[in-house]
């Protein structure tokens, strides 16, 4: 009796899962059709693109050959030309200019005579002082005698040379203040201002002429607190003078700041140029190209050639006249050339004109081919 109710619950348990299996089975189904669907559907896509890129014209381009050549990381700054010296010369003593004796643009070495103001009162002065002084010493003499016979006291006969040291002192004073009315120069240079005019009084500290000293030169740079390390261990730099059509000059590194001039973390630079032709003038501006490093044996491009996504660099490469996309790692910037640290070997052939009209797999046409970017346009 138990037997026969077991084999009636069976079936009924059986009819419970069956519809859980077909729609297990359906799934299945619908999963491995859908894959199929999703295959056949790139694989027409893929058959598509390859049909477009084949009937498409092949793209005329230029390429360039990867050759080693000479990079240089290199800086360009302003700078501004100065005198090496430039000496305000000023009036030490009172009095009438007398004389000039210079012109302005004159060429004075070092000791000539700029100016003479009226000696009158000066001379007038240190004669005075002087009978007084030769008087003095006369009578220290007559005392010197009796005070080594102790006829004077010892106070009397120091009194009396006390007077002629202060007097000897007041000559050497007087003289000092008749030398200084002939105004001299004490720098070699160009008289570049004289405000000094004949007839006119000078007060102590009124200039009286401006003389540069232009034989050589100072060109001032700032330097980055960035680019401070390598420009110390520098001794030579190149300067281009844009007034004198770029004319070009060495310039020897004569002093480097310790410390930043301002705010903008600058360290100032001064180069020595010779200009004995005195063809450069103070004022005018100069670049200064200084080389932080050379990469004898880089590979360059063009920077234009390169092809950036998602912060990725990218250029395309020609192999038997199709294009092939490839990951490249930049380095320096020297002018318009990139450095490509990787990614890329010589011999390689990479399309510098037309890069932007191809695709990967396109067909390509060599119209020219360079190992130097300066010969694309030629």
């Amino acid at each position: 009796m138990q037997d026969k109710k077991t084999q009636q619950q069976r079936p009924k348990k059986l009819s419970r899962f069956l519809p859980l299996f077909i729609l297990l089975i359906f799934i299945l189904f619908a999963l491995a059709l859908g894959a199929r669907v999703k295959n056949e559907k790139s694989r027409l896509l893929e058959e598509k693109s390859n049909a477009m890129v084949q009937e498409r014209p092949p793209v005329n381009v230029v390429v360039q050959e990867m050759v080693p050549t000479l990079l240089r990381d290199r800086l360009n700054l302003p700078g501004m030309v100065e005198p090496w010296e430039s000496l305000n010369i000023l009036a030490e003593v009172r009095g009438m200019v007398e004389e000039v004796l210079v012109e302005e643009g004159d060429h004075v070495n070092q000791g000539d005579l700029i100016a003479r103001l009226d000696t009158s009162d000066y001379e007038n002065t240190k004669n005075s002082i002087r009978a007084s002084y030769n008087l003095a010493v006369t009578n220290l003499k007559r005392l010197s005698g009796l005070h080594d016979q102790e006829i004077i006291a010892q106070a009397e006969y120091d009194s009396k040379k006390a007077e002629v040291e202060s007097l000897e002192a007041d000559l050497a004073i007087a003289e000092l203040q008749l030398e200084r009315c002939y105004i001299r120069s004490s720098i070699s240079g160009i008289v570049n201002e004289l405000p000094a005019k004949k007839g006119l009084y000078l007060a102590v500290g009124d200039p009286v002429a401006t003389v540069l000293d232009i034989d050589r030169l100072k060109i001032i740079v700032g330097i980055p607190e960035t680019d401070v390390d390598a420009v110390r261990r520098i001794d030579r730099f190149e300067v281009i003078i844009e007034a004198l059509q770029n004319k070009k000059i060495s310039g020897a590194k004569h002093f480097l700041a310790v410390a930043p001039e301002s705010q903008a973390q600058v360290y100032r630079l001064e180069l020595e140029v010779s200009n004995t032709s005195g063809e450069i003038l103070p004022g005018m501006f100069a670049r200064v190209e200084i080389i932080k490093e050379e990469f004898p044996e880089a590979l360059a491009i063009p920077l234009y050639a390169v092809i950036s996504r998602d912060n990725k660099h990218f250029v395309f490469l020609e192999e038997d006249n199709v294009a092939k996309l490839q990951e490249i790692k930049l380095g320096i910037l020297d002018g318009w050339h990139i450095q490509i640290t990787g990614g890329l070997a010589p011999g390689q052939r990479v399309i510098v004109v037309g890069q932007r009209s191809v695709d990967t797999e396109q067909r390509l046409n060599v119209v020219k081919k360079v190992t130097n970017p300066a010969e694309i346009a030629r």
